[in-house]
């Protein structure tokens, strides 16, 4: 996963929070959590999870890559490169 600045500018303007935090770079969690439900889609079978707890650990910033590790039942972590920044898991029905 990586974001660009219009990414966040865009998400910014839909969304109209215009916390001044996120003019540093800091990528909005939902537009992050956004991207980490879609790859987790593709990975797990997306009809059967009904919702995702997930935790912020540390921030991510504009540039920044992150991944997704997938662990044992539905949990997962998000890396940005050798640090977790996230813990969460799928729950399914």
């Amino acid at each position: 996963m990586l974001f660009s600045p219009a990414e966040l500018q865009a998400y910014k303007t839909i969304s109209r929070d215009a916390n001044p935090i996120h003019d540093t770079g800091l990528v909005f969690g939902i537009l992050i959590m956004a991207k980490v439900e879609a790859i987790l889609s593709v990975h797990w079978d997306y009809q059967v999870i009904t919702k995702y707890e997930y935790t912020f650990l540390k921030p991510l910033f504009v540039g920044e890559r992150a991944r997704v590790k997938f662990l044992r039942d539905g949990a997962f972590e998000v890396w940005r490169e050798n640090e977790c920044i996230g813990k969460g898991v799928c729950i399914g029905k």
